[in-house]
């Protein structure tokens, strides 16, 4: 069985749809992020959104956390 990588699960879509939903922009969730102790840019969000940056697992939490979704919906696999 070959396991998912978050590139395969679409978490950087998933972050985008989130973040879209509740009508912060790349900027806005930058700087949410970096109250919450998490140093990621407005380019780094970007980045991760379009799937060139790699994330890491305390990055996922922050963005579930900001986002206020389970973390679990951040892997959720793609029908």
């Amino acid at each position: 069985m070959k396991r998912s990588t978050p590139l395969d699960r679409n978490i950087g879509a998933k972050v985008k749809h989130y973040r879209e939903l509740r009508k912060l922009t790349q900027k806005e969730l930058a700087a949410q992020l970096q109250t919450s102790g998490c140093d990621l840019t407005e380019t780094m969000v970007g980045q991760i959104e379009i799937g060139y940056r790699a994330t890491s697992i305390f990055e996922i939490d922050k963005l579930a956390e900001v986002l206020r979704v389970d973390y679990n919906a951040l892997f959720a696999q793609d029908e």
